[in-house]
Parts: structure tokens; sequence; C-alpha cells
């Protein structure tokens, strides 16, 4: 696809009349951006935690909130400090309470904006909270090339999609990947990027790799029949997205495409806005496109920490 939005016909004859199409699902993909991958949260322990044999497990989540208490505490008794404040955000943000961590990386990035970490965590939780501005000018610090986090380039590669850059956002997802190989939700990533440049082709080949690989999330699948619904295969479309979808939500999916690739050039078709808002599956469905986003918390999974994965959408995404 070009800077405009749209694909370039020479690339595939099913996509000749894709152009409006492209400007859609580009709006789509973008639906949950940090929707994010499988990854589990971190949890900023307080330093004097221990096991004992006398002791009784706590669940995961009784302990994220006792750790939460504890770096709130310390946070209260000094908000400048650097470190309870990213471990105090780190918690509430596996709580749950995004903006009330967002708030205390504000305020930590005041004294300590330079620091890459802080950057780090600062900008991927911008990103999720569709802050675009923020996250890329966090995000630009945090990526430092001596010390490279798969997390913090997939990120800026997502700030890139979110812009519509789709072009720029490839050497990113590329770069994410090589630090964290066959991670599914880099790769979906990459693959909607090749998707909304017109290769289909490129994408369908790193996705199929995507979701072979351990910890691929089902929007992984989903984006694997959307490229193949984009490249006329409608078949073998509905029997990919089966697997995830429900077969009559298949169905609507490859019917939905195979009308789009199927329009001519005289036929009126709906704004990218009046497409988005439909998120009902009616006479005229709309196909899921999942980006996963990498997250700032995430293991490999991880998106994704990551839709154009981050967290959430009813449509395309990629894994941020």
């Amino acid at each position: 696809m070009t800077r405009s939005g749209r694909f370039r016909s020479q690339t595939s004859p099913c996509l000749r009349h894709l152009g409006t199409a492209a400007s859609m699902m580009a709006t789509l993909v973008l639906g949950a951006c940090s929707a994010t991958t499988a990854m589990l949260p971190s949890i900023a322990m307080k330093p004097s935690d221990t096991t004992t044999g006398n002791t009784t497990p706590s669940s995961p989540e009784s302990e994220l909130r006792k750790a939460t208490i504890y770096w709130g505490q310390q946070y209260a008794k000094n908000p400048s400090e650097l470190r309870p404040a990213i471990n105090y955000a780190k918690d509430l943000k596996a709580l749950g309470e995004k903006e009330k961590a967002l708030s205390v990386l504000q305020q930590a990035a005041i004294v300590h904006g330079n620091d890459p970490e802080l950057a780090g965590e600062y900008g991927r939780l911008a990103l999720e909270m569709d802050q675009v501005g923020v996250a890329n000018q966090m995000l630009t610090v945090a990526d430092d090339p001596t010390k490279p986090d798969w997390r913090v380039i997939s990120a800026r590669g997502t700030v890139m999609a979110k812009q519509g850059k789709y072009p720029d956002a490839i050497p990113y997802y590329q770069r994410a990947l090589a630090l964290s190989p066959d991670n599914p939700s880099v790769m979906n990533n990459l693959a909607m990027a090749y998707a909304m440049t017109g290769d289909p082709q490129k994408a369908e080949g790193i996705l199929r790799q995507a979701v072979a690989a351990p910890g691929a999330a089902p929007k992984v699948r989903e984006n694997l029949a959307l490229v193949l619904g984009l490249q006329g295969r409608y078949d073998e479309s509905k029997a990919v997205a089966s697997a995830v979808l429900n077969s009559d939500a298949a169905s609507d999916n490859a019917n939905y495409l195979k009308q789009m690739v199927r329009l001519e050039p005289t036929t009126a078709m709906p704004d990218a806005k009046s497409f988005a808002s439909n998120t009902s599956v009616t006479a005229s469905p709309q196909p899921r496109i999942e980006v996963q986003r990498a997250s700032a918390d995430a293991a490999p999974l991880p998106v994704s920490q990551g839709t154009w994965q981050t967290s959430t959408g009813t449509t395309g995404s990629l894994a941020h």
C-alpha cells in the first residue's frame, strides 16, 4: 500500500479494487494496540519477599496486590525516586489500573525523562492508551542501541503502524524479530505491515510461521485467514478461520472479503468511518484483522501485549 493508504494494484490482480478497503482495514487494524500479547504481567516484588517451608503459598493476585501496596508506600515516601516509581507503575498496570500507572510514570518522567527503562515503560503504556505522540517521544529515548529491547523496538513499529506508516514499521518489526526469534506477536505485526503495504503473499508466509509458533494467539490465525481472503482464496480462508471462529462467522468473513475484491471501481464503497463503526456481524459483516502489540511486561509471547494487537478489539491486529 502506498502512503495514501491504497494497495498497489500491480501487487495482485485480486487486490485491484481494494484501495478504499485498505484504508478501512487500516482503521480496524489499530483497534487494540497492545491487546496485547499473551504475556504474563511482571510483578515488582518487594526486596524482602521470600518463601519458606512454613508459609502458605499465596495466589499470584494476592502477591501482586501486596507488592503494589509496598511499592505504593515507597513511592509515597519519595515520589522523585526512580525505582519505586517504575515498580509501582508496573504493578498498577498489572492490576489493570493503567490510568493511575500512567500518572505515576508521567510524574517520574519530569525528573527522570531520559532514563531508558522509565521511557520504555512510559512509552509502551502511552501507546496502549493511544497517546501516540507521547509514545513516539518516549520510545525513541528508550531505544538504546547498546542495550536493545525487542519490546521497545516492536512498540516503535506499532507507533509507525498506528500513524499509517506501514513501510516504516517493517524495519522495526524486523529488528525486534531478530532479538526475539519465532515470537508470534512480532511475526504477526510484521506480516500485517506487509499486508497493508500490498504484499499479502509475503504476509501469508510469515503468518504461517507465526501460527505454528508456541504461544500464538487466536488472532494470528484470524489474520492468516484475512490475507488468504485478500488473495481470493476464500475456501482456504474459511477453513483457517473456522479453527478459531464459529462456522457462521468464518463464512461471513470469507463472503465479505469475496464481495470486497469483486467490487467494480465504479461501485460505491462505505467510507472507513462507517465501516469501522459496524462491529456487529450482519448482512455485511466485517473481517477481523488482529495486530498484536508487544507489551512492556510480557514475556516472549509474545501483544502482544500487542492487537496491532496491544489488547482489545474486534478487528484486525498487530501483535505491539
